[in-house]
């Protein structure tokens, strides 16, 4: 390079044009300092199983402010309080100066002099490993911190929101171990060798979008349109992320061609973690997001852990659909501190649960008996919830009145999908079911378009038929039973003889919940059959372990699940419960055991399809089940 001579006085101008040019930029980047949450984490320095957190604050315009750390975050139904995990929260102007905070409940800091506010710091402890087990944060929607190994990141977890400023713009610098690799749908700005900048337009977006960092081992396919990334942790190594990818393949063009060919999506991430260990929860499973899902599995030989993958990934994956794309305003302008709940989940967890089984069958990744299979298990398992409760009050009330039936979402919210479906192609003459109402749905609104939540049902009848609004008004929104027998005959299958085949029970009871206790608790035994008699069940027992482990609101449905999938004849089966012992209302554990034995269903009788179908059955059977 040749450097010439310049005159002084240009130097001079030049001088004055750099200064110009340095105090824009600088002006510039104060101004969007100013106007955004800069957030600096740092990975390497992780002590006692937490992190260190500094905020860089946007400008405040008024005296006081409030940070704060959801209560809750969409799609978990539970209420966690994402603040109990912070200490040492405080705050400095810019000369470093404390300024006063006051702390008003578990996630809300009150800060003065909030006009001369420059930084906020705390520590974040980790929610897997933590001691405070009440309310146990489901392991897909928490923190891991595990030095030199693995961290989950949820940034709901430890990364919050000052009071009506969540749609200003996010930036998250995170420094890493080297070698590790932090996946995330989430662009990386800035990356070094430690460090990523990752930006988000605003909380709703950041919080939707989890971070796994660790050594990678990652497989990338491109599938309609979208890049598919999966990331697996797997301590012991009993699987990667090549094999998960070649499982869930054929799942996704599946999906890909229920969607109409395209995704839509640019990426979406699979963060899959697997444990060696008894999780906190006592449950495993994954939480879905916009453009990703985080996984939580038990390590398992490698065949069953694709299956499991499978069977959970084909329902997160929908959920880029709904709630993700088709959602009332209760979801599309969450409010973290103060939750409403939509009255829709027989469409954001029914419908979703529905197309993961229909999607599956209709491309030829599950036969027809193996999905009749699949109903017939939900039929059975709904039996043992409310079946008179309309379903979108137990929705708008799911945290609280009617947490104990919140799980009913994944058995009769699937069934609603089933017959709704089943009922339109009837009106239709087979040309247009729930997939055509889907893409119809995502049409008229999508991501940043809410509906209101009481004109929903008018807006479906308006794109279907006048007749789906006396279905909706007695069988969603109303307390009659679903018509399945009629609308699967219409479809070509029946209820044939009643069945005589075995299989293993949770002992026919009825379960409820106990609002003082949160426990579960047998609410009747009229329908209890043999293999509840030889554990000696009575009601109002409330459930503490089952089969070793302790049960919960949160994890039944892993736990009993999980028992129903592994149990075999002879080993014996081991329930603690809570059982009155006087009219005084006192208490005392009890141990009921028995050898484990199959049973039949007194009042099941086996789907099937019918011998000799109409012409008119036929048709609705193949546009149902078909391509």
């Amino acid at each position: 390079m040749v450097v010439a001579a310049i005159p002084l006085l240009i130097q001079q101008q030049m001088k004055k044009l750099l200064i110009l040019a340095l105090s824009f930029f600088s002006s510039s980047s104060l101004c969007l300092a100013q106007n955004s949450y800069q957030f600096n984490i740092d990975l390497t320095q992780c002590i006692n199983d937490k992190l260190s957190i500094e905020l860089i604050s946007p400008k405040i315009e008024t005296e006081s402010v409030i940070y704060r750390l959801p209560k809750i975050v969409p799609g978990t139904y539970e209420i966690y309080d994402f603040g109990r995990f912070v200490s040492n929260l405080n705050a400095f102007d810019s000369t470093n100066t404390a300024l006063t905070v006051e702390q008003l409940d578990k996630n809300s800091w009150k800060i003065n002099k909030a006009t001369t506010l420059y930084k906020i710091t705390y520590e974040i402890e980790d929610t897997w490993d933590t001691k405070q087990k009440e309310a146990f944060v489901f392991e897909p929607a928490g923190s891991n911190f595990e030095t030199n190994k693995n961290f989950v990141l949820n940034p709901h977890c430890m990364i919050g929101f000052f009071d009506n400023m969540l749609k200003l713009p996010y930036k998250v610098s995170i420094k890493h171990p080297i070698g590790f690799y932090g996946a995330c749908s989430l662009t990386d700005i800035n990356s070094t060798n430690n460090t990523d900048t990752f930006s988000a337009a605003d909380y709703y977006q950041l919080q939707d979008a989890p971070i796994m960092y660790n050594v990678p081992d990652t497989t990338s396919l491109l599938i309609g349109g979208a890049q598919i990334l999966i990331s697996v942790y797997s301590p012991t190594k009993v699987t990667n992320s090549k094999y998960i990818a070649e499982q869930i393949h054929e799942t996704l063009i599946a999906q890909q061609k229920y969607l109409g060919g395209t995704l839509p999506i640019k990426k979406y991430v699979y963060l899959i973690y697997l444990t060696d260990k008894t999780s906190g929860s006592g449950s495993s499973g994954a939480l879905e997001h916009s453009y990703s899902s985080m996984y939580f599995l038990p390590e398992m030989e490698a065949k069953y852990l694709a299956q499991t993958i499978k069977d959970v990934s084909a329902h997160e994956f929908f959920h880029i659909i709904t709630p993700l794309t088709i959602h009332s305003e209760e979801i599309g302008d969450f409010d973290y501190s103060n939750p409403k709940m939509s009255k829709h989940l027989w469409l954001y967890e029914g419908v979703t649960e529905y197309a993961a089984g229909l999607v599956q069958v209709k491309y030829g990744n599950m036969s027809v008996d193996e999905y009749l299979e699949l109903i017939d298990g939900k039929i059975s398992a709904a039996k043992y919830y409310n079946d008179t409760l309309p379903f979108t009050t137990m929705s708008k009330n799911c945290l609280d009145i009617y947490e104990d039936q919140y799980a009913n979402v994944y058995q009769k919210g699937a069934l609603i999908g089933l017959c709704l479906d089943i009922q339109l192609r009837i009106l239709s003459n087979g040309k247009y079911g729930v997939q055509e109402l889907i893409t119809d749905l995502s049409k008229k609104y999508g991501k940043d378009k809410s509906f209101k939540d009481d004109e929903l049902f008018d807006e479906i009848v308006k794109l279907t038929y006048p007749e789906i609004a006396d279905f909706i008004k007695r069988y969603i929104d109303g307390t009659e039973p679903l018509p399945l027998k009629e609308l699967l005959e219409k479809a070509g299958f029946g209820f044939g003889k009643k069945s005589t085949e075995k299989d293993f029970s949770l002992g026919g009871i009825s379960l409820g919940l106990n609002s003082e206790t949160s426990n579960l608790v047998i609410v009747n035994t009229a329908k209890m059959d043999d293999f509840g008699k030889a554990l000696g069940y009575e009601e109002f027992d409330e459930l503490i372990k089952f089969n070793g482990k302790k049960i919960n609101i949160e994890n039944a449905q892993e736990v009993l699940g999980n028992y129903l999938y592994n149990a075999q004849e002879g080993q014996t089966l081991k329930v603690t419960v809570l059982r009155r012992v006087n009219e005084k209302n006192k208490s005392k554990k009890i141990q009921l055991k028995t050898k484990i034995f199959k049973v039949s269903e007194p009042d099941r009788f086996k789907l099937s399809p019918i011998k000799g179908p109409t012409q008119e059955q036929n048709l609705i059977r193949s546009a149902w089940l078909n391509k």
